[in-house]
């Protein structure tokens, strides 16, 4: 708070007093004080702020009025509260300085203005007792509340962000077994098997190795001699299984492969949902 808005708040606090001790007056004939307008308390039914102020200088008006005080003890009553709120709000005095400045204020008003004059006080000795037990109860009781009513507070925005991994459709999983067959799918639905330099390598001297030894029975004629057809199914159907079980071996790798890849990818969505 900047030196010019103290100086603002102690105008605007003295301007309260002087309301306060006006309307006290006032009060004399109706017994009703309208604290909303003298404090310019517009927003007391939404704002907690000003309506737990009205009620802190409403209590304290009416205990006084309870008590019997005159109109000039009713004024110093006001004022004490005005000034102790003061001491919170402007100065942020601890517990112990305003408590401090309270009896001070309190038993200056036991101290005589001069020793050859009779002496006349404000307060009688158990007045202020009951000033003190009053301003316990009501202010230093809650003295942590009344602190925070006057504390800043900054406003923090909190927010959440979530990033959501979308499945690459080139890369999505093979039909299931109630879906199209396997055939069918890799045959025209699935992606192109990218091969690596050593597949390619390995592809070509299968086939070099391969095609000597069709050339060689192409050219002997005479190695079909002496095969039965028994023979020869024999061998087709040991052919066909050695294809057969290379092919299933391949699918099923390929198939072990896509299902490791999903189930990481699904984890992975389920923990970021889960956050």
């Amino acid at each position: 708070m900047t030196g010019r808005e103290r100086s603002r708040e102690g105008v605007r606090s003295a301007e309260n007093s002087e309301r306060i001790k006006r309307g006290e007056e006032a009060d004399k004939c109706d017994r009703r004080l309208s604290f909303e307008d003298i404090l310019n308390f517009e927003n007391h039914q939404t704002c907690v702020k000003e309506a737990a102020l009205l009620e802190y200088f409403v209590s304290g008006f009416w205990w006084a009025k309870e008590m019997n005080f005159n109109s000039q003890q009713i004024s110093f009553i006001m004022a004490l509260l005005q000034q102790l709120l003061d001491n919170i709000k402007n100065k942020q005095s601890s517990f112990a300085d305003n408590f401090k400045a309270f009896t001070q204020t309190v038993l200056a008003t036991r101290q005589s203005p001069s020793s050859e004059t009779k002496a006349s006080f404000l307060f009688t000795t158990d007045q202020i007792k009951a000033i003190t037990d009053y301003f316990k109860t009501s202010l230093f009781q809650h003295y942590r509340l009344y602190e925070y009513l006057f504390t800043h507070r900054e406003k923090q925005l909190l927010k959440t962000e979530k990033c959501i991994e979308v499945i690459d459709p080139a890369e999505s999983a093979a039909p299931l077994e109630e879906g199209m067959s396997a055939d069918l799918y890799f045959h025209y639905m699935a992606p192109p098997r990218v091969q690596t330099p050593e597949q390619t390598v390995q592809e070509s001297l299968e086939e070099n190795v391969e095609e000597p030894g069709k050339a060689e029975l192409e050219e002997s004629p005479g190695n079909h001699v002496g095969f039965s057809v028994e023979d020869v199914r024999e061998a087709l159907e040991e052919m066909t299984q050695e294809m057969l079980a290379k092919l299933q071996a391949d699918f099923t790798e390929k198939l072990r492969v896509h299902e490791e890849t999903y189930i990481s990818r699904l984890e992975r969505l389920q923990k970021a949902s889960s956050i």
